[in-house]
């Protein structure tokens, strides 16, 4: 049975990360954790977190004169 489409991952974004973070990432996956797992919880909490803030956030109108 496939997952409802808006439980699937179809959009896809490169991210790029240094290597303490690579290292970080070798020590989760020996603990038996779930990296990409792991990013996308991250990822909902802090969006969860500073929500408010990012949706108050207006962009600022260019006025020539």
């Amino acid at each position: 049975m496939s997952k409802p489409v808006e439980n699937q991952l179809i959009y896809k974004k490169v991210l790029s990360f240094t290597l303490k973070q690579k290292n970080a990432f070798k020590v989760l996956k020996k603990h038996n954790v779930n990296v990409n797992e792991f990013i996308r919880i991250a990822i909902r909490e802090k969006l969860k977190r500073d929500w408010c803030k990012i949706k108050e956030e207006k962009t600022k109108e260019y006025y020539p004169f």
